[in-house]
């Protein structure tokens, strides 16, 4: 499955989630302009504004909503979608700044263009935007929903930040954490699953949903977002530049403790550890044939199946709940989304596996 399935498929409202993303992010300085152009125009899947856009369509259609006002309905879901976006935005632009990443998606970041500080202070002004645009956005007068829709947005942010804040402690303790994987999975879950979460809260609340559904909704894009970070950390060992992006074992560059890195000092045993304690935190590039040190031992100590098995056990969550769904054209492609990032889950793996 691949994601221009998906793309096509809500070609008219992730265009106009695009439209309210540039209109939301504007400012009225020009040298800040043009760094949230270089930022807002550099998109990425858009994976939670298509979460929050299928959670709303396809609960239009259940609670048979007065098609008179889908078009309206659309205009507000994607607006909803450009809020969740820049949300986003802003937190990587953050996180280029403390990886000290210089590109992303083939593109200088801001940090590497305008410093540090510039970075953080557009990162800043795009949450508060997100924040602006959901407060002009709960009080329009033809609104299908309440203020319930501004905590979660808020309650996102929170625990967006939070996640960051824990994650930042938990690397600077190196890999000496006893309660690594407990603790891998409450920064996954603020830092990564709140923002899929809240996407499908947003998008089946706009509609008027019933709250068992909004829950299960909701629970699908938590499965989503665990899954999703899990591939992200097995990514970023792979060498195909499709996957892997433009460079990979950057986690273990800037000692950044992702699955599988906890799974192989958990499971280490012939002195597997103290080669990983080695490169982790080097703050260099590694060399080819470290690369491949490094992959032996997350083969040797098993640390890729393990992942592996974490990640499917969280698809297969969100397959089960898409299958529970109503049958319309909109669960349908909720269910191709959890196909896409299975698929991806494979693709990520074949490439790790298939280094000699």
């Amino acid at each position: 499955m691949k994601i221009e399935h998906l793309h096509y498929a809500l070609k008219e409202e992730l265009d106009l989630t695009q439209k309210y993303i540039t209109t939301f992010s504007e400012s009225n300085d020009r040298l800040a302009n043009k760094a949230i152009k270089h930022v807002v125009s550099n998109k990425g899947k858009m994976l939670r504004p298509m979460l929050l856009i299928l959670s709303g369509k396809y609960s239009f259609l259940v609670n048979n909503m007065d098609k008179e006002n889908e078009n309206s309905f659309i205009d507000e879901i994607s607006k909803a979608a450009a809020i969740l976006e820049l949300i986003q935005v802003s937190s990587l632009i953050h996180d280029d700044v403390l990886d000290h990443s210089s590109h992303r998606r083939n593109k200088a970041t801001l940090n590497n263009l305008k410093g540090n500080r510039f970075a953080i202070l557009i990162g800043d002004y795009l949450i508060a935007q997100s924040i602006k645009n959901c407060y002009k956005l709960i009080h329009h007068s033809e609104r299908f929903f309440d203020s319930v829709i501004m905590f979660s947005f808020l309650d996102g942010i929170s625990k967006l930040v939070l996640g960051e804040v824990q994650q930042n402690n938990f690397n600077e303790d190196l890999l000496n954490n006893k309660n690594g994987i407990e603790n891998y999975f409450e920064i996954v879950q603020n830092k990564t699953a709140s923002l899929f979460s809240l996407a499908c809260f947003v998008g089946s609340t706009m509609s008027g949903n019933k709250p068992e559904n909004t829950k299960l909704l909701e629970n699908f894009g938590y499965n989503i977002g665990i899954a999703y970070q899990i591939i992200d950390d097995l990514r970023d060992f792979a060498f195909a530049k499709e996957i892997s992006g433009e460079k990979n074992f950057q986690d273990i560059k800037f000692g950044i403790k992702t699955l599988p890195i906890i799974f192989a000092n958990q499971f280490s045993h012939n002195g597997e550890q103290e080669k990983l304690d080695s490169y982790f935190n080097s703050k260099k590039e590694l060399s080819l044939n470290e690369k491949y040190e490094i992959i032996d031992i997350l083969k040797e100590t098993g640390s890729i199946e393990h992942s592996i098995k974490e990640a499917k056990k969280y698809i297969a969550n969100a397959r089960k709940i898409s299958s529970e769904l109503s049958e319309n054209k909109y669960s349908i492609l909720l269910s191709d989304f959890v196909s896409y990032l299975s698929d991806t889950c494979d693709k990520v793996v074949n490439d790790i596996m298939s280094i000699k």
